[in-house]
């Protein structure tokens, strides 16, 4: 099964995930992030003040996908 990986991107800081966490497809890694997203709104509020997101990569490290850390819930591409 492929490993996908979690990059928190905010302020001008980027936090690398470097262990990941295995899947069975990209479509649970994606809903993994929207969590990992709605857990750090809920209890980090200078996240959410500095428009952080969250960067989903696959076990070839290519970007899959992205999880905005945003009081409005909205989330990117």
């Amino acid at each position: 099964m492929p490993r996908f990986f979690f990059d928190l991107f905010f302020d001008r800081y980027v936090v690398l995930d470097s262990r990941g966490i295995v899947f069975e497809a990209a479509a649970g890694a994606k809903a993994a992030a929207d969590q990992i997203a709605e857990r750090l709104l809920t209890l980090r509020f200078d996240l959410r003040q500095c428009g952080g997101w969250i960067r989903v990569r696959d076990d070839r490290r290519q970007e899959i996908g992205r999880s905005s850390i945003a009081a409005e819930g909205s989330r990117l591409p």
